[in-house]
């Protein structure tokens, strides 16, 4: 019994690692609907993986029954999942899906329209989702940036975007 404890602890750990690689995702199938808060990669590797530690360490270091071990593992995984649905639902799910337009707009290449200047805001011109966009633009490093140079949108703030030069990002990458 201890092996199949084991194994259950580690698949726990691989949907862990999986969580941790790539989120809490949306159904491809279902693009609008937020994922599900009960059945999710997370919250499964949280069951495997209290169910398997509880259950290795009690059948080995215990002379308890295996139905005793199965009670005893089943309410502790549950009361660890019941945590971890209540964590996912009301912290973490709210907002999957739901992505915010500073997240859509962050890295996305402009064209300023109207030249930035430390003391004044300019303008920059945009594409996102097959729209023409237009926004009041300042520097992120409050240098001067004539019109028609090519930047990359850092942040948008109340209508304002912060950018930076293209030719100062190209460098870093």
């Amino acid at each position: 019994m201890k092996l199949v404890f084991l194994a259950v602890f580690l698949c726990g750990l691989g949907l862990a690692v999986y969580a941790m690689l790539h989120g809490v995702e949306r159904s491809p199938k279902r693009k609008k609907r937020v994922p599900s808060a009960f059945l999710n990669a997370p919250t499964s590797g949280a069951f495997a993986i209290v169910f398997g530690a509880t259950g290795y360490l009690l059948a080995s270091k215990s002379r308890l029954s295996l139905v005793s071990i199965l009670v005893i593992i089943t309410i502790a995984a549950s009361i660890m999942t019941a945590g971890a649905i209540t964590l996912m639902a009301q912290w973490a799910l709210p907002h999957a899906g739901n992505p915010s337009d500073e997240d859509s707009t962050q890295g996305l290449p402009a064209r300023v329209t109207r030249s930035i200047s430390p003391s004044a805001r300019g303008e920059i011109s945009f594409q996102s989702n097959g729209e023409r966009h237009v926004l009041l633009a300042e520097s992120t490093d409050g240098t001067a940036i004539p019109s028609d140079t090519e930047v990359v949108i850092d942040t948008i703030q109340d209508g304002v975007a912060r950018v930076e030069l293209w030719s100062t990002v190209e460098q870093r990458l």
